[in-house]
């Protein structure tokens, strides 16, 4: 598939990249109908979140299908059409539980273009409960 891929401070690239897969069983694969970037995107480019390493995918907003789901998926399905966010949540803690998914207890926050790869692809994998 296509992705925009880093490659440190001011160097970017579509690339070809292996598809994502199931990884944890609370995973889902969404094919990307559309994407966007906001003002982190450009600081990451810019060199300043010194977290996000050569080779990653860029991107963390976008609307899609679900393509696949790994075992532990109970909220969405096949077929379905989601949203992308750019905070994930375990959506069973307390926290996640109020609605107050930027507090996350269970492994959110902001991962998706940032620790794992994200949505600048036509496909991601992403973390869902």
């Amino acid at each position: 598939m296509k992705a925009l891929v880093y490659h440190g401070p001011g160097n970017k690239a579509w690339e070809d990249v292996d598809l994502p897969v199931i990884i944890d069983d609370t995973d889902a694969i969404v094919r990307v109908d559309a994407t966007t970037i906001c003002g982190t995107d450009l600081h990451i480019l810019k060199g300043d979140v010194p977290a996000v390493t050569d080779g990653r995918i860029l991107g963390h907003e976008a609307v899609g299908t679900v393509e696949s789901v790994g075992t532990g998926v109970k909220r969405v399905r096949v077929g379905d059409k989601v949203l992308v966010s750019c905070v994930s949540s375990c959506g069973t803690c307390r926290f996640c539980r109020e609605g107050r998914y930027g507090q996350c207890l269970g492994g959110g926050g902001w991962i998706l273009g940032n620790t794992i790869d994200g949505t600048q692809a036509e496909y991601v994998r992403v973390p869902y409960a």
